[in-house]
């Protein structure tokens, strides 16, 4: 049985009128022999607004009740998309994620999925439904309603791909692929029509926003063919595919506006007691760093800006410890073989010297050379490398 697993985004299902465009483009493909199973993030700052009802009820909602209230978001579009997809001579069914059998830890408001009991799912196919699925959610153990955290529907989507052993996963979203920038805040960004899991990775780990990082990891992990493209005009589309090319090559800027970068000095009896909770909080440590001084243990990482109220609570519950939060931005650079490439670095801080753009870190992965560096530099540093490193092929 050929699969296809498809994936929009809040913006692709904003209005009415997007949902029935959606909708035709389905049963479209449906009639050209596939199966469809297409999962659906809430309609555009749906979220968003369920979060203010919330906070005008509570200052500190309790997470279950937040995850009750939240998978509404995405039960309105699943059903909304059916209706349309039935007014327009397709058949459909709606399942939320426990009834898609999506089974995750007990983590509210940040689930993993553990397990996917498709049965249903396939049931339907062979019944040539196609299945509309309730992105961002599924249900634990204990029979609780749970939500996956940041980047909830497309993990959805890849996870289910997987499950069904998919030949393509589709995420589709108002942007017709990936950029080697922003395009709505850099003039001349190019669009990338193939590129590698760990590229790509990288870049939405730093900031670009098509597709979140925690599922293009599970697609690489798992073999799960990604295209990315838009639902709102036809045309280019990017292929992600297993291997990079060979040589060092940036390829993409992206960045994130504001992070918080912590530096902490802990007892070393106290360090992995640390380290251990803010996994527990799935608190992401981005690009931890440590260091040995005499009897204490040195980490440095960097978080968004809503995971500070909880680290920084537990970082001080600690008690004997002394550390340093700096509110900054992050730019990263990416593309082929640069963690074999000592001039990378060179060519970067050589960039922002000349620019008089300040930095107070700079570190590497296999894929990228990021930047932290003061909130309002961002956009410089952004376009001018962009500028140096893309535009005009800066070699390594």
């Amino acid at each position: 049985m050929q699969i296809t697993v498809q994936k929009y985004g809040g913006k692709s299902v904003a209005t009415i009128s997007r949902i029935k465009q959606v909708a035709k483009k389905i049963v479209k493909r449906q009639k050209s022999g596939e199966k469809l199973v297409v999962v659906v993030s809430a309609m555009s700052d749906t979220t968003d607004r369920l979060l203010e009802f919330a906070k005008l009820v509570s200052p500190n909602p309790p997470e279950r009740e937040l995850d009750m209230l939240l998978t509404a978001g995405e039960r309105i579009s699943m059903a909304l998309l059916s209706m349309a997809i039935w007014c327009n001579g397709g058949r459909a069914i709606s399942f939320t994620g426990s009834q898609s059998g999506i089974i995750t830890d007990d983590n509210h408001t940040r689930a993993r999925i553990v397990e996917i009991r498709a049965n249903r799912i396939i049931e339907e196919l062979n019944n040539d439904k196609i299945v509309i699925v309730a992105g961002f959610q599924g249900v634990s153990g204990r029979r609780e309603i749970t939500t996956l955290g940041r980047g909830g529907s497309d993990t959805t989507a890849v996870a289910l791909a997987c499950a069904l052993g998919a030949d393509v996963c589709e995420i589709y979203s108002d942007v017709d692929g990936i950029y080697s920038a922003d395009p709505k805040k850099i003039k001349g960004a190019r669009h990338i029509d193939e590129i590698d899991y760990e590229t790509l990775f990288d870049m939405t780990f730093f900031g670009a926003k098509v597709v979140h990082s925690r599922a293009v990891e599970m697609a690489r992990k798992f073999g799960v063919k990604l295209v990315l493209a838009s639902s709102m005009k036809e045309g280019n589309y990017t292929m992600v595919k297993s291997k990079s090319l060979e040589g060092a090559k940036f390829i993409a800027v992206s960045s994130h506006p504001e992070i918080y970068w912590i530096e902490a000095t802990l007892p070393r009896e106290s360090f992995r007691n640390v380290v251990r909770k803010l996994d527990e909080l799935r608190t992401n440590l981005r690009n931890p760093s440590v260091t040995v001084e005499n009897e204490n243990i040195r980490l440095s990482f960097w978080i968004l800006p809503d995971q500070l109220p909880e680290v920084d609570k537990l970082i001080r519950d600690t008690g004997r410890n002394t550390f340093r939060i700096y509110d900054a931005g992050l730019v990263a650079a990416s593309g082929y073989g640069i963690a074999h490439s000592a001039e990378a670095i060179v060519l970067i801080t050589e960039i922002l010297e000349k620019n008089a753009i300040p930095y107070h870190h700079i570190g590497t992965t296999n894929q990228s050379v990021f930047i932290i560096l003061p909130k309002d530099f961002v956009g410089p540093a952004e376009k001018v490398l962009h500028k140096r490193l893309i535009a005009e092929g800066e070699k390594l």
